[in-house]
Order: C-alpha cells, then sequence, then structure tokens
C-alpha cells in the first residue's frame, strides 16, 4: 500500500514538472507551424495559385496575429487574384495593425487606392447589369458604392441620380445631382444633363455652378477612410474578441485536462487500492484453505491410524483383555493403599491425640506422666505414620488412575501433533 501511494505521488510530481515549460513549448509550436503555412503560401503565389496563397496566409495570421507579414501577404494575393473584397477588408485591416511596418503600410495604401478604383469600376459594371434588368434600386445603390470607392469618378453619382429619379426618390436624387456638378468638370460632357435634370426637379436657383472638385473629393476620400477606419476597427474588435474566446477555450480545455488527469489518478489509485485489497484477501483465503486442508489432512491421518489400530486390537483381543485385567489388579492395588493410607492416619491421629494429652500448657512434657525422650520419641514415629499416609495415598490415587485407564481403554493410547496456523497442537486419545 505504501509503495502505491508513492508511485502515486511520484506521477503527480513527474506531470507537475513537465506541465511547467508546456506553455512556453505550444508557443513555439504555434509559430513554426503559422511559420510553416506562411512558406506554403509564398510557393503558391510564385505559381500563380493566389486562392490558396491567400487563404493560407490568412490562416497562418490567424494562428501567429503577432506577424502582421502574414495579413499583408494575404491581401497582396487577393488582390492579384481579383479577389477584391477580401483584399480590400486584409488591406484596411492591415493598415489600422499598431505593428504593422510603416513602409508596407505606406504600399497598402497606394494598393488599396488602386483597389478602390478597380472596385469602383466593378460595382459600376454590376451597376449597370442591374438596371438593364430593371432592378432600378440595386443599380443606384450599386452605382453609389462605386462613387465612394473613388470619390474623384462623379459620373457614378449622376447615373444613381437617374435612377432615384425613376425610383421617386425626389431628396435623393436632387443631393446627388447637386454634389455630381459639384465635382465634374466644367467642361464634361454630362453636365448639361445634369443641370437640366436638377432644374426640372429643384428650380434654377438649385443648380450650383462648377467649381474646384477637389474639396468635395477630399471630403468625399475622408468620409470614406472614416467608414473604411470604423470597419477595421470593427473587424479588429471581432479578431480580439475571437483570439479571447480561443484563449478561454484553450484554458478551458487545459482545466478539462488537468481535472480528467485527476479523476485518472485518483481512479487509477483506487484500482491499484482496490487490487491490493484483494491480493490480501486472496493470500488470507489461500491461507485458510491450506490450513483447513492440513487440518482435513491430520484428521484423515487420525482416522486412517485409528482404524488401523481398531484392526490391529480386533486381530489381538488377548491384549486387550490382559490389559483389562492388569487395570483391575492396579485399581485393587492402589485401592488397597489408600486404604492403608487411612488406617495409618487414623492411628496417627490417635496417637498424636494421646501425646499431645501429656503437655503442659509451655508445650512441654509433664514428666509426671511421660519423659521428655520418650515423648520426643513418640512424635518421630507419628511423622513417620504421616509420611506412610502420604506415600500409600500417593500409590493409591496413582493406581486407580492407572488402573481405571486400562480398564476403560479398549485402543491403544496415543499422542498427536496437530499442525495449526497459529503453531502446533499436542493431541491425546486413552
Amino acid at each position: 500500500m505504501r509503495a502505491i501511494v508513492h508511485i502515486t505521488a511520484l506521477c503527480f510530481l513527474v506531470a507537475a514538472v513537465t506541465c511547467l515549460p508546456a506553455r512556453h513549448a505550444y508557443a513555439l509550436d504555434v509559430h513554426r507551424t503559422a511559420e510553416a503555412l506562411a512558406q506554403r503560401a509564398a510557393k503558391a503565389f510564385e505559381s500563380g495559385n493566389m486562392t490558396e496563397a491567400a487563404t493560407l496566409y490568412r490562416e497562418a495570421y490567424k494562428m501567429d496575429p503577432a506577424e502582421s507579414a502574414y495579413l499583408y501577404g494575404a491581401a497582396r494575393a487577393a488582390h492579384a487574384g481579383r479577389d477584391l473584397s477580401h483584399a480590400e477588408e486584409d488591406y484596411d485591416t492591415f493598415i489600422a495593425l499598431p505593428s504593422a511596418d510603416s513602409g508596407r503600410v505606406q504600399k497598402a495604401k497606394s494598393y488599396l487606392d488602386t483597389l478602390h478604383a478597380e472596385l469602383s469600376v466593378q460595382k459600376a459594371t454590376e451597376a449597370q447589369k442591374a438596371a438593364d434588368t430593371g432592378d432600378n434600386l440595386l443599380a443606384a445603390t450599386l452605382y453609389l458604392e462605386a462613387w465612394r470607392l473613388a470619390p474623384d469618378r462623379a459620373e457614378p453619382l449622376l447615373k444613381a441620380a437617374v435612377l432615384e429619379r425613376k425610383l421617386g426618390d425626389k431628396k435623393n436624387a436632387i443631393d446627388h445631382l447637386r454634389r455630381y456638378l459639384q465635382l465634374a468638370p466644367a467642361d464634361a460632357a454630362s453636365r448639361g444633363t445634369a443641370e437640366t435634370l436638377l432644374k426640372e426637379m429643384a428650380g434654377s436657383a438649385a443648380v450650383p455652378k462648377a467649381t474646384d472638385p477637389r474639396a468635395a473629393v477630399e471630403k468625399a476620400k475622408a468620409e470614406l477612410a472614416a467608414k473604411q477606419k470604423a470597419e477595421a476597427d470593427k473587424a479588429e474588435a471581432e479578431r480580439i474578441k475571437q483570439q479571447k474566446l480561443a484563449a478561454d477555450q484553450a484554458a478551458a480545455q487545459k482545466a478539462a485536462a488537468e481535472r480528467d488527469a485527476k479523476q485518472k489518478a485518483a481512479a487509477d489509485k483506487a484500482a491499484a487500492d482496490k487490487a491490493a485489497a484483494e491480493q490480501r484477501q486472496a493470500a488470507q483465503k489461500s491461507a485458510a484453505e491450506k490450513a483447513a486442508a492440513e487440518k482435513a489432512r491430520a484428521k484423515a491421518e487420525a482416522a486412517e491410524r485409528e482404524a488401523r489400530e481398531d484392526a490391529a486390537e480386533r486381530a489381538n483381543p488377548q491384549r486387550t483383555s490382559g490389559r483389562r485385567i492388569g487395570g483391575w489388579t492396579t485399581i485393587g492395588v492402589g485401592a488397597g493403599a489408600l486404604v492403608g493410607a487411612g488406617i495409618l492416619a487414623i492411628l496417627a491421629a490417635g496417637q498424636q491425640r494421646s501425646l499431645d494429652s501429656n503437655l503442659l500448657p509451655d508445650g512441654y512434657f509433664d514428666s509426671g506422666k511421660i519423659s521428655a525422650e520418650r515423648g520426643a520419641s513418640e512424635q518421630q514415629s507419628i511423622n513417620n505414620k504421616w509420611t506412610g499416609v502420604g506415600v500409600l495415598a500417593g500409590v493409591g490415587v496413582l493406581g486407580i488412575g492407572v488402573g481405571t485407564w486400562l480398564v476403560l481403554s479398549d485402543k491403544q493410547a496415543a499422542v498427536t501433533l496437530v499442525p495449526r496456523m497459529d503453531g502446533l497442537t499436542l493431541a491425546g486419545r486413552f
């Protein structure tokens, strides 16, 4: 039992020492795995598989967020693969990272401007397709998105305003016509059309004069930048939330693993204790069975010996008869000795009383009745009689005992050593 306890304690100690560097080892493993993913992404990028490259770079960044270069690689791969929506999201998130390299941030902003121009053209194309199918609401929305992506391109504003006029959204149509006229160059081909529409809906006073569009463009760009920053902040907050959630899940899994390990250790200890108890019980049962077997064997041997003796006595009945005769004779001798002892005791007692009657109060003999020498001789004679009484009584008791044994015994006397769990037992048969 003590050995089991020591082994269990040693297991707990080894587990505790092993778990000390677990967090550091886990961090190293994550870093190496993310680095391996980034290397695979770079090879995919070189081979022209931009979709796989972007996916692998995002997985590497998700695994190791401290390496912002992974996110930059994902943005570049998505951009090169014409996955403009994901590229825009990756650029925005990368630019908003405090740990991002400043040189790469400037490049990312430049790439983002180019991407916005490409997206603007893409949105305008989608808007034209929607307008061709009669979905004017979707088309107007897409034209406005195209303008917000590239505020220096005012043409999508005019097209959105025309569609809003058809939809009956007069307020937004007027607002977008006015903004178009503010942004469009004075010699723009569509400027006359916009002025005519605005006069029809809001009057001549509502038509603004052509101005330097740079202020409006800068304002639109600022609005777009603010929107992108808000989206990037939202994405970063979501990333932090997911990262915290993953950390909480990892901590919960670790706690569950530790709890399971403790429960398993407790179960193993209980199983070991149970096994030890079963072994002790088995040993005790084996010892009891062995003792019972020894007892049964001794009993069988005694029965076999008794049977042999009975057979021997039946084969020689004269020996038993002679023993009984000797027993009665011995009893008679013993009885005679006891009777002699009794008679001798009576004589000794009478003689002692007679001698005591001659004593004076001071313990001396009365010289008028008996001399001192005769008194001493008489006392010696009495003592000898009492000695004879003891001897005869002993002979009588012994004779009666031996004779009784010889008379009552039909078998030979036997003495047997019987083994037991606590030692040996002396068994006699008379």
